[in-house]
Protein backbone atom coordinates (compact mmCIF):
# COMPACT_ATOMS: atom_id res chain seq x y z
CA UNK A 1 0.00 0.00 0.00
CA UNK A 2 1.55 3.28 -1.09
CA UNK A 3 0.99 6.62 0.58
CA UNK A 4 -2.14 8.35 -0.72
CA UNK A 5 -0.82 11.83 -1.48
CA UNK A 6 -1.59 13.96 -4.50
CA UNK A 7 1.28 15.79 -6.14
CA UNK A 8 -0.15 19.16 -5.15
CA UNK A 9 0.28 18.11 -1.52
CA UNK A 10 3.92 17.06 -1.82
CA UNK A 11 5.81 18.44 1.18
CA UNK A 12 8.80 20.61 0.31
CA UNK A 13 11.68 21.30 2.67
CA UNK A 14 14.12 24.00 1.62
CA UNK A 15 17.32 23.43 3.56
CA UNK A 16 20.49 25.37 4.23
CA UNK A 17 18.64 28.68 4.41
CA UNK A 18 20.93 31.38 5.81
CA UNK A 19 19.05 34.66 5.41
CA UNK A 20 15.69 36.13 6.30
CA UNK A 21 15.16 37.07 2.66
CA UNK A 22 15.64 33.46 1.51
CA UNK A 23 13.33 32.21 4.28
CA UNK A 24 10.60 34.65 3.29
CA UNK A 25 11.03 33.78 -0.40
CA UNK A 26 10.64 30.09 0.42
CA UNK A 27 7.60 30.84 2.59
CA UNK A 28 5.92 32.88 -0.14
CA UNK A 29 6.68 30.18 -2.72
CA UNK A 30 4.93 27.54 -0.62
CA UNK A 31 7.67 25.72 1.31
CA UNK A 32 6.35 23.53 4.13
CA UNK A 33 9.59 23.18 6.11
CA UNK A 34 12.60 25.49 6.20
CA UNK A 35 15.88 23.99 7.32
CA UNK A 36 18.73 25.82 9.02
CA UNK A 37 22.03 24.04 9.56
CA UNK A 38 23.90 23.91 12.85
CA UNK A 39 26.26 21.11 11.79
CA UNK A 40 29.76 21.86 10.48
CA UNK A 41 29.11 23.06 6.93
CA UNK A 42 29.57 25.99 4.61
CA UNK A 43 25.89 26.67 5.33
CA UNK A 44 26.28 26.55 9.12
CA UNK A 45 24.26 29.24 10.86
CA UNK A 46 24.92 31.23 14.01
CA UNK A 47 22.28 31.21 16.72
CA UNK A 48 21.36 34.89 16.37
CA UNK A 49 20.79 34.55 12.61
CA UNK A 50 18.61 31.50 13.17
CA UNK A 51 16.57 33.44 15.70
CA UNK A 52 16.00 36.20 13.13
CA UNK A 53 14.77 33.62 10.62
CA UNK A 54 12.51 31.98 13.20
CA UNK A 55 10.97 35.34 14.09
CA UNK A 56 10.38 36.20 10.42
CA UNK A 57 8.71 32.85 9.73
CA UNK A 58 6.46 33.09 12.76
CA UNK A 59 5.30 36.55 11.74
CA UNK A 60 3.79 35.00 8.61
CA UNK A 61 1.34 32.87 10.61
CA UNK A 62 -2.40 33.50 10.29
CA UNK A 63 -3.53 31.55 13.36
CA UNK A 64 -2.37 30.66 16.85
CA UNK A 65 1.13 29.21 16.91
CA UNK A 66 1.30 25.87 18.70
CA UNK A 67 4.55 24.34 19.91
CA UNK A 68 4.89 20.81 18.56
CA UNK A 69 5.41 18.14 21.22
CA UNK A 70 6.81 14.81 20.07
CA UNK A 71 5.56 12.98 23.14
CA UNK A 72 2.04 14.37 22.75
CA UNK A 73 1.96 13.32 19.09
CA UNK A 74 3.24 9.82 19.84
CA UNK A 75 0.88 9.28 22.77
CA UNK A 76 -2.10 9.80 20.48
CA UNK A 77 -1.00 6.93 18.23
CA UNK A 78 -2.15 3.38 18.86
CA UNK A 79 0.85 1.50 20.35
CA UNK A 80 0.04 -1.46 18.09
CA UNK A 81 0.21 0.69 14.94
CA UNK A 82 2.22 -0.58 12.01
CA UNK A 83 5.13 1.45 10.63
CA UNK A 84 2.95 2.93 7.91
CA UNK A 85 0.18 3.80 10.37
CA UNK A 86 2.65 5.31 12.85
CA UNK A 87 4.52 7.53 10.39
CA UNK A 88 1.33 8.58 8.58
CA UNK A 89 -0.15 9.64 11.93
CA UNK A 90 3.00 11.58 12.83
CA UNK A 91 3.24 13.44 9.54
CA UNK A 92 -0.45 14.34 9.46
CA UNK A 93 -0.21 15.86 12.94
CA UNK A 94 3.05 17.71 12.28
CA UNK A 95 2.19 19.25 8.92
CA UNK A 96 -0.87 21.09 10.17
CA UNK A 97 0.36 24.67 10.33
CA UNK A 98 -0.41 27.88 8.49
CA UNK A 99 3.30 28.70 8.21
CA UNK A 100 6.43 26.73 7.34
CA UNK A 101 7.99 24.76 10.17
CA UNK A 102 11.58 25.53 11.12
CA UNK A 103 13.92 22.53 11.31
CA UNK A 104 17.40 22.64 12.76
CA UNK A 105 19.89 20.24 11.18
CA UNK A 106 22.51 18.58 13.38
CA UNK A 107 25.12 15.94 12.66
CA UNK A 108 26.82 13.86 15.36
CA UNK A 109 26.54 16.65 17.93
CA UNK A 110 25.86 16.34 21.64
CA UNK A 111 22.33 16.04 22.97
CA UNK A 112 22.93 19.01 25.29
CA UNK A 113 23.92 21.20 22.33
CA UNK A 114 20.89 20.12 20.32
CA UNK A 115 18.49 20.78 23.20
CA UNK A 116 20.05 24.21 23.84
CA UNK A 117 19.71 25.31 20.22
CA UNK A 118 16.19 23.90 19.89
CA UNK A 119 15.10 25.88 22.94
CA UNK A 120 16.88 29.14 22.12
CA UNK A 121 15.86 29.53 18.46
CA UNK A 122 13.19 28.02 19.02
CA UNK A 123 12.91 25.13 16.56
CA UNK A 124 9.75 23.32 15.48
CA UNK A 125 11.67 20.22 14.36
CA UNK A 126 15.12 18.72 14.89
CA UNK A 127 16.84 16.85 12.07
CA UNK A 128 19.48 14.28 13.01
CA UNK A 129 21.62 13.94 9.90
CA UNK A 130 24.54 11.88 11.13
CA UNK A 131 25.09 8.50 12.74
CA UNK A 132 23.05 9.29 15.83
CA UNK A 133 21.25 6.29 17.34
CA UNK A 134 17.58 6.30 16.42
CA UNK A 135 16.55 6.26 20.08
CA UNK A 136 18.21 9.66 20.61
CA UNK A 137 14.95 11.14 19.34
CA UNK A 138 13.23 10.00 22.54
CA UNK A 139 15.19 12.64 24.47
CA UNK A 140 14.28 15.55 22.17
CA UNK A 141 11.00 17.34 22.97
CA UNK A 142 10.11 18.43 19.42
CA UNK A 143 9.48 15.98 16.55
CA UNK A 144 12.61 14.55 14.97
CA UNK A 145 13.46 14.01 11.31
CA UNK A 146 15.93 11.10 11.21
CA UNK A 147 18.13 10.58 8.18
CA UNK A 148 18.90 7.17 6.71
CA UNK A 149 21.83 7.31 4.29
CA UNK A 150 21.29 5.39 1.07
CA UNK A 151 23.89 3.79 -1.17
CA UNK A 152 23.94 0.72 -3.40
CA UNK A 153 24.19 -1.55 -0.34
CA UNK A 154 21.24 0.00 1.49
CA UNK A 155 18.29 -2.21 2.30
CA UNK A 156 15.21 -1.50 4.37
CA UNK A 157 15.51 -4.89 6.03
CA UNK A 158 19.04 -4.26 7.30
CA UNK A 159 18.52 -0.62 8.33
CA UNK A 160 17.39 0.45 11.79
CA UNK A 161 14.52 2.44 10.31
CA UNK A 162 11.93 0.23 11.99
CA UNK A 163 13.77 -0.56 15.23
CA UNK A 164 12.21 2.25 17.25
CA UNK A 165 9.30 4.61 16.71
CA UNK A 166 10.67 7.66 18.50
CA UNK A 167 11.54 9.75 15.45
CA UNK A 168 8.55 11.23 13.63
CA UNK A 169 9.70 11.71 10.03
CA UNK A 170 11.97 9.55 7.88
CA UNK A 171 14.48 11.19 5.52
CA UNK A 172 16.33 9.26 2.82
CA UNK A 173 19.51 10.96 1.61
CA UNK A 174 22.52 9.90 -0.39
CA UNK A 175 25.44 8.33 1.44
CA UNK A 176 28.54 10.03 0.04
CA UNK A 177 31.70 7.94 0.25
CA UNK A 178 34.94 9.38 1.59
CA UNK A 179 33.53 12.05 3.89
CA UNK A 180 31.93 12.34 7.32
CA UNK A 181 29.91 15.37 6.21
CA UNK A 182 26.74 14.11 4.61
CA UNK A 183 23.95 16.11 2.96
CA UNK A 184 23.88 19.18 0.75
CA UNK A 185 26.40 17.75 -1.69
CA UNK A 186 24.18 17.47 -4.77
CA UNK A 187 24.55 13.71 -5.20
CA UNK A 188 21.55 11.50 -6.02
CA UNK A 189 20.82 7.91 -5.10
CA UNK A 190 18.79 5.28 -6.94
CA UNK A 191 15.21 6.52 -6.55
CA UNK A 192 13.78 3.04 -7.07
CA UNK A 193 15.16 2.18 -3.61
CA UNK A 194 12.89 4.87 -2.18
CA UNK A 195 9.92 3.40 -4.01
CA UNK A 196 10.26 0.25 -1.88
CA UNK A 197 9.55 2.31 1.24
CA UNK A 198 6.68 4.15 -0.46
CA UNK A 199 5.13 0.82 -1.40
CA UNK A 200 5.07 -0.09 2.29
CA UNK A 201 2.89 2.96 2.90
CA UNK A 202 5.54 4.85 4.89
CA UNK A 203 5.68 8.61 4.20
CA UNK A 204 9.21 9.99 3.90
CA UNK A 205 11.27 12.91 2.71
CA UNK A 206 13.74 12.29 -0.12
CA UNK A 207 16.93 14.30 -0.62
CA UNK A 208 20.11 14.12 -2.64
CA UNK A 209 20.86 15.87 -5.92
CA UNK A 210 17.35 17.25 -6.40
CA UNK A 211 16.89 20.26 -8.67
CA UNK A 212 14.00 22.16 -10.27
CA UNK A 213 14.66 20.10 -13.41
CA UNK A 214 14.51 16.61 -11.88
CA UNK A 215 12.28 16.91 -8.81
CA UNK A 216 9.04 15.97 -10.60
CA UNK A 217 10.65 12.81 -11.95
CA UNK A 218 12.11 12.01 -8.53
CA UNK A 219 8.68 12.22 -6.94
CA UNK A 220 7.18 10.05 -9.67
CA UNK A 221 9.84 7.34 -9.45
CA UNK A 222 10.51 7.42 -5.70
CA UNK A 223 6.95 7.89 -4.50
CA UNK A 224 8.09 10.32 -1.81
CA UNK A 225 5.72 12.09 0.58
CA UNK A 226 8.09 15.05 0.45
CA UNK A 227 11.37 16.33 -0.97
CA UNK A 228 14.32 18.10 0.62
CA UNK A 229 16.61 20.43 -1.32
CA UNK A 230 19.63 22.61 -0.60
CA UNK A 231 22.31 22.91 -3.29
CA UNK A 232 19.70 22.45 -6.03
CA UNK A 233 18.21 25.88 -5.29
CA UNK A 234 21.51 27.75 -5.17
CA UNK A 235 23.57 29.75 -7.63
CA UNK A 236 27.22 30.16 -6.64
CA UNK A 237 26.37 28.67 -3.22
CA UNK A 238 23.73 31.32 -2.51
CA UNK A 239 20.00 30.61 -2.36
CA UNK A 240 18.42 31.68 -5.64
CA UNK A 241 14.83 32.96 -5.37
CA UNK A 242 13.95 31.95 -8.93
CA UNK A 243 15.23 28.40 -8.32
CA UNK A 244 13.34 28.20 -5.02
CA UNK A 245 10.10 29.08 -6.77
CA UNK A 246 10.75 26.75 -9.69
CA UNK A 247 11.63 23.84 -7.43
CA UNK A 248 8.52 24.20 -5.28
CA UNK A 249 6.25 24.69 -8.29
CA UNK A 250 7.68 21.66 -10.07
CA UNK A 251 7.55 19.49 -6.96
CA UNK A 252 3.92 20.36 -6.30
CA UNK A 253 2.95 20.38 -9.98
CA UNK A 254 1.78 23.99 -9.84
Amino acid sequence: MSVDKSKANIVVKTCGVRTVDAAIAATEAGADIIGVIFAASGRQLELDRAQEIAKAIRQTRTSDDTVLSASAIHQEIDPTASASEYFQACTSRILNSTRPLLAGVFQNQSLDHILHIARMVPLDLVQLHGMEPVDMAEKIPVPVIKVFHVDDQFSLENSDLFTTFQHSIVLLDTKVAGTDQQGGRGVSFDWTLARKLADLGVPFLMAGGLTPENVAKAVEVGGAWGVDVSSGIETNKVKDVAKIRAFINNAKGV
